[in-house]
């Protein structure tokens, strides 16, 4: 990459969209809840589940019963029953995880709330966010994964980023995440809203849907990262041309990578018009 370009930069994007917009493997079903798609899942392991308990049935799909619809209390409760029963099966571990929020599309509300090692193994729509930070001198500034991650170790990512936990707002996921991986504050920055946009791709784990929020950071002069949480190994600030030459050659997390595309494009005055990357505000039609 000679010269940062839009169409450079929009020849990245692409590259990176293709790369968190992967088809549902063959051997998957989709899981059902009611007349809603909410997951999908390894057929091997919807047979185990819909042998261990009534509350599922597998015929084309994976169906949670009609008597577990109901409401979102009775959706979840269902969702920790499962967890429990792939606990007991060796599929998960003993610890699931806390509960996030589950949505069937993009645009839903919640449907119900699952234990965070649940989801991608149901193929379950979560809600992450993620900030593309900037130093004072235009640099991004990323965080290496601690090696040994199952996603990712040792690949750079945003300087925070996790998932949106039950019935937090996103604007405080940020914050406690900025916290937690890089010893930041409100103070230490200032904040907007950037684009969102969905990953859907299979995963060591089984199948990752997720909607990212992304935010675009600006770093005040002289702050200082600490690394709470055990899961950064080390910060880097990079110039825009090396951070997108590293996104296209897999040293950076896809979404990441996403961010610093379209939060470049933005400074250059223009933006990704396209239905995938939404912004706040925008109009869908």
């Amino acid at each position: 990459m000679s010269e940062v370009t839009a169409q450079s930069v929009y020849a990245t994007y692409e590259v990176l969209k293709a790369r968190v917009t992967q088809p549902v493997p063959s051997d998957y079903v989709r899981f059902r809840a009611g007349k809603e798609i909410i997951g999908c899942v390894k057929k091997t392991l919807a047979m185990k589940l819909a042998g261990a308990t009534s509350d599922f049935r597998l015929m084309d799909s994976l169906y949670l019963t009609d008597e577990n619809c109901s409401s979102v209390t009775a959706r979840t409760a269902a969702m920790q029953k499962a967890a429990r029963i792939l606990a007991e099966l060796g599929e998960l571990p003993e610890d699931v995880g806390e509960l996030v929020d589950v949505r069937a599309t993009v645009y839903d509300g919640v449907f119900c709330q699952a234990p965070r090692l649940l989801c991608r193994k149901l193929g379950l729509m979560t809600t992450s966010i993620r900030l593309t930070a900037y130093d004072k001198e235009g640099r991004t500034v990323l965080a290496r994964r601690r090696p040994g991650k199952v996603i990712g170790g040792g690949l750079w990512d945003s300087l925070a980023a996790g998932l949106v936990r039950a019935s937090e707002e996103p604007e405080h996921a940020l914050y406690r995440e900025l916290f937690e991986e890089a010893g930041l504050s409100a103070d230490d920055l200032t904040v907007v809203e950037s684009a969102r946009f969905v990953q859907e791709m299979p995963v060591p784990e089984g199948y990752l849907r997720e909607v990212v929020r992304n935010y675009e950071g600006r770093l005040k002069e002289g702050v200082r990262f600490e690394n709470r949480d055990g899961e950064v190994s080390e910060f880097a600030a990079f110039d825009c041309q090396e951070a997108l030459r590293m996104a296209e050659q897999e040293k950076v997390m896809y979404a990441a990578g996403i961010g610093i595309a379209e939060t470049t494009m933005t400074h250059m005055g223009q933006r990704i018009e396209e239905k995938w990357l939404h912004y706040k505000g925008q109009v869908i039609i």
